[in-house]
Parts: structure tokens; sequence; C-alpha cells
């Protein structure tokens, strides 16, 4: 017997659903072999479909995001076992991209891309060392470096360097003696010796080739020539400071309480290099700026440290004529670097080097030499007709070591600052030592003109040679004084015949033609020469025949004239970030692929279908060994 409340819960009771069961589905292959489904295998997918131009490009897309991939290694200086990990991150990222999920960019592949896809003398970490070529051409009067290889040497003998020169270019099929026109390298013997070299090698190869040593070089060799006439506590000091500072974390902590005090820029101090060009005015700026605190620092340094170097240091910042030398050296050394910086430029230079070189020897010379041995006197003013030639010779013979041409020690023009600080501390600084610091001075000046002298020599040859090439300057064009004085450049063509046309007498017509010659840039003095030689290349006659393709194409020529090896020195500074601590033994053939993917870049960022082209299975190389494999 039931009763109500027992109804009623039954009532409300939700009868239970009965579960559905799940059946795994796996596939079978099977089902591929049994007749009546072999018809499938045969079923075109839906990629086998589409056009065969979307299926390649979707491809070359893969291609293209990996050579990027590996440009991104090259030129940030990653090694090649990141390749994987950022493969991971950008399909991590990127998880819904189709393009992604078909990255399969590893190591190998990476290092296959830049040796084989995108693709001076120096001692790197290993013990390999390399000669690097950089060649310089112009197209369009477009004048461009470019780098050219590696070649890794054992031998640095003139001979050596020769015959691995001679190799490259017979293996690769290049006719360097009758393309080659100019060679530029720095001044070593194995390069430049005047008896046995590989400029003399280069030169019974090929007849009339433009030998230079880099100008960069020479500057900075008579700025370092120079310095050596002053005192050497000069140089010390700079290198103490530096080493007793910056080496420790402690003292640079400390140093910055003594420079917030005196309230001077919280820089850090500059390290000396002998082999960078233009360091010595950095630190000696650097040095100027931070004497206050560095005196404050080093009073401090000796009551607490007690060390021998912190006293030697004390006493070079308290020296009475310390902050003379470097105020001396804060004016004098930009002549040599201004004139450094600007020929280190990738544009043609050249034809500016007469005229820079002079402005810069003659200066010096005004600076220690009497007024009146850098003028005319009346009587050679009236017996030489040519004023401005006549003074030029003058200064170019003049004896610069001869005492009876000098000024007065007192009345050397050593720098604005030196002036005022000699009369500030007139009370401090005793009359000899003063006497004794505009010595060094004089010293110097003599030295960096003899200097000067040696390294661009003046005899009438060279000079000649180098003056003619004013006339590619738009200035010599544009002013009609300048105008007058270049009436012939037929002479120019005879120094150099391997660029120069054969008829001398039509690429002479055509100078002088163009010397009345109305431009349309004449108020712009500032135009580079190869911008207004490709515009004067343009002018055409009635007929539409160049007015001047003689006079054009031998400007050209002598545009692709090299005048310094600063794009070697940075070539090895490229090579010097490639190879650290953690990648000391980069193959060459690995750098030279490296160097051709950063010179790549700067061109362009895009793959061409070149590189498409080359991204294939033939791109990895097996030969290489197990150990060249791991270094990477």
């Amino acid at each position: 017997m039931e009763t109500s409340s027992d109804s009623e819960e039954q009532r409300n009771v939700t009868p239970t659903k009965k579960r559905k069961l799940h059946y795994e589905q796996k596939y079978s292959h099977l089902w591929e072999k049994d007749k009546n489904y072999s018809g499938a295998v045969l079923q075109p997918t839906v990629t086998s479909m589409l056009p065969e131009s979307a299926t390649k490009s979707f491809t070359d897309k893969i291609k293209s995001g990996e050579i990027k991939m590996a440009c991104f290694l090259a030129e940030h200086n990653l090694p090649f076992s990141l390749a994987d990990d950022l493969k991971d991150l950008i399909q991590s990222v990127a998880q819904d991209s189709k393009l992604a999920s078909e990255l399969t960019f590893g190591r190998t592949k990476a290092h296959a891309i830049v040796t084989n896809v995108t693709v001076d003398e120096s001692t790197d970490r290993s013990s390999t060392k390399h000669l690097a070529l950089i060649v310089r051409t112009a197209i369009e009067f477009d004048v461009e470096d470019s780098f050219l290889c590696l070649i890794p040497v054992v031998d640095g003998t003139a001979i050596a360097l020769h015959n691995a020169f001679t190799k490259y270019f017979e293996e690769n099929n290049i006719p360097y003696k009758e393309n080659m026109v100019g060679f530029a390298a720095d001044g070593t013997i194995s390069m430049f010796g005047q008896h046995h070299s590989l400029s003399t090698l280069f030169a019974k190869d090929i007849l009339n080739l433009f030998l230079i040593k880099c100008i960069c070089h020479s500057f900075h060799l008579c700025a370092s020539y120079a310095c050596k006439k002053l005192p050497r506590g000069v140089e010390d000091f700079a290198r103490d400071v530096y080493n007793y500072i910056q080496n420790s974390t402690k003292r640079i902590g400390d140093y910055k309480e003594f420079q917030c005090f005196v309230n001077v820029k919280p820089n850090k101090l500059l390290h000396l290099a002998q082999t960078r060009w233009l360091s010595l005015l950095q630190v000696v700026k650097r040095l100027l700026e931070q004497l206050p605190a560095l005196r404050l620092y080093f009073q401090s340094a000796v009551l607490t440290d007690r060390l021998l170097a912190a006293q030697s240091i004390l006493n070079k910042c308290l020296e009475p004529t310390a902050e003379l030398y470097l105020e001396f050296l804060s004016f004098v050394l930009p002549y040599f670097n201004d004139l450094n910086k600007e020929m280190q430029s990738e544009s043609p230079k050249l034809y500016l080097l007469y005229e820079k070189k002079n402005i810069t020897y003659k200066t010096i010379l005004e600076c220690n030499l009497k007024p009146e041995c850098l003028e005319l006197t009346e009587q050679e003013k009236t017996s030489i007709d040519v004023h401005e030639k006549a003074l030029e010779t003058k200064i170019l013979k003049i004896d610069f070591e001869k005492i009876e041409n000098h000024l007065p020690l007192k009345d050397l023009y050593l720098g604005g600052k030196v002036a005022a600080l000699i009369i500030m501390n007139k009370n401090t600084i005793h009359p000899d030592q003063i006497e004794q610091f505009r010595q060094k001075c004089l010293e110097f000046y003599i030295e960096s003109l003899n200097q000067i002298k040696n390294r661009f020599p003046f005899e009438d040859e060279h000079r000649q040679r180098l003056k003619n090439f004013r006339f590619l300057k738009s200035d010599t064009l544009l002013d009609s004084n300048l105008k007058r004085s270049v009436p012939s450049i037929a002479h120019l063509g005879l120094m150099f015949p391997g660029l120069c046309p054969t008829n001398l007498t039509e690429l002479d017509r055509e100078w002088r033609t163009l010397r009345n010659t109305n431009l349309p840039f004449q108020e712009d003095r500032l135009i580079k020469a190869n911008e207004f030689w490709r515009h004067i290349s343009k002018i055409r006659k009635g007929d539409s025949s160049q007015m001047f393709p003689l006079l054009a194409q031998f400007a050209q020529n002598l545009l692709t004239l090299p005048h310094s090896s600063a794009n070697v020195e940075r070539l090895f500074s490229a090579i010097n970030l490639m190879k650290t601590n953690i990648r000391n033994k980069l193959h060459s053939d690995t750098l030279t692929g490296l160097l051709f993917t950063k010179s790549g870049l700067k061109k362009n960022r895009e793959p061409s279908q070149e590189h498409i082209k080359y991204f294939n299975k033939y791109m990895y190389k097996f030969n290489l060994s197990e150990n060249d494999n791991k270094n990477e």
C-alpha cells in the first residue's frame, strides 16, 4: 500500500538517459589495398588542382621567408645554431599561418643559404689569415665599392700574396690585367715595399697601373710620429687613467660620485688604441672634460688605496703643463683627423687630395714660420708672371727646419685655449717649463711637416699628377678663374695612358669646348664629382650623339681610382664582430657568405628571383669535414 507522499516522490524523479557509446575511428592502410577503395588513392589533392603558378608562388614565399631568416642571423652576427629556435618562435607566434607552419629552417639550411645562396690581409681570432679583396667599379658614374672575396693565406710574403691573387682571378676567369686600373693598400713592406712587394709585382703585370698607399693610414702615421716628439707622460697619463678606473666596477662607481660632485658629464673614460686612426683626439677631449673630477678622485684614491699607481697618476694630473699639452693636441690633431675622415669616404675623393693636403701643410707652416717666409718678395713678384704658381712653389720648397725661418718660441701659435691658459697660470708655471713646452710643440710641427712631405712627395711629376685631378671638380668649370687655370688636360692623359682615349687631340678639343659651355647648375658649387660628370655625359649634339664622349669616359675612369683602404678596414671590423669567443672557428666559406649577405642587405632586403633559383638541394655542401660543420 502506497502513501500519498511516496507516490508524489515517484512522480518527481527524472528518468535516466541512456548513454551513447563512442566509437573511435581509425584509418587502416589495408583499405588502400582493397580493390573497392583503390580509386581513392588516385584522387587528386586540392593543392594539385590549383594552377602551377599558385603552388610555385607559395613555395617561393617559403623560400623567401627562410632566406630572410638566414639574413637576419647574418646581419646581427648570430650563430646558425639559433636557426631552430628562431623558426619555433615564429611558428608559436603565428600559429594560424600556413606559411609559418611550412617553415623547415635549421642550422644546416641557414648555413647553406648564407654560403651558397646570398652570397687586405687580416688576422682573426682563429689561426687562419685572410686576404680581403674589395673592388671599385663605375657604371654610369655610380662609383661603388663591393666585397669580392676572402682568401685564406698561410704565407704573408709578397710572392705568396701575389700568387693568391692571381690564382683567384684565374679560377674565376677574371681578366685582371685588362680590367685592373688601380691598387690601394696599407703601407706594409709586403704590400708597398719599394723593391719587392705586392704592388711592384702588380706593376710588372699591368703597365701604367695606378698605385697609392692608403691615404688614411698615411695621415694617421703623420700624426702618430709627430706625437712622439711630445713627452711620453701625456700618452701614459691617458692609458694609466683608463686602466686604473675602468677595470674596476667599484672604482667606476666611486668615480661617478666625484663626477657628480664637480658637475661634469657622467661620461666613460676612453681607451687609447694604437690601431684606431681617430682614437687619440677623442681620448684627449674626454680627459680635458673630466680633468676636474680626475684630480679630485685621485687625491682621494692616494689616501684610501695607498697605491703607487694612484700617486703616479695624481702627479701627472697636477703636472703644471699637463693641461697645456692636452689642449695643444686638442687644437692640432683635427687638422689630421678631419682630412682622415674625409678620405674614409666610399665616394671618389682622390681629386681632392692635392688641395686638402696643401691646406693642411700650409696651415701648419703658418703656426711656426715667419710670415715673410710664406710670401713672395717684390723681386719674385716682378720676375715671375704667375703669382699663384710661384707662391705655391715657394711654400713647397721652403726649409721649415731652418732656425732662421722659425717664429720666436713665444710667438708660436699653439691654439687659443693654450694661450689663455699660459696667461692664467703665469704665476704657477715656471717660465722654463713654458719654454720647454713650446719647444716640444715646435718639434711636433717640424716632424708633422716632415712626415707629410715624405709620405706625399712634392716632386714635380707626382705633384703634377695629383694637382691635375682638380679638373674633375665641378668648381673648376663653374669658376671662371679656375677654368682658365686648366687650359689643357692632354698631359694628364699621357700620365694615365691606360685610362685615357688614344686621341688626345680630340680629348683636349672636348675639354676646351666644355670650358665655354653654359652649365645649368652654376650656383651649386657643392655638387659631387660623379653627379657633375653624369650630367656632362648626357649633353647631346643636334644629331642626339654625345657632345663629350671621350672626356666623360676619361673622367669616369679616373673616378674609379682608389684613394684609401678604409673600406677594407670596415670589412675587418665586420669580421671581428662575427668572430667572437663563441664563434671562433668560422670556416672561410662561411665568413665569405656572411660578408656577401651583409653587403647585399645594404642594397635590398627582399630576396631576388636569382636567390630563389639557387635555393635548391644543391645549395648544401657535403664535402666539408665534420669538424667544419660543427663549428656552427
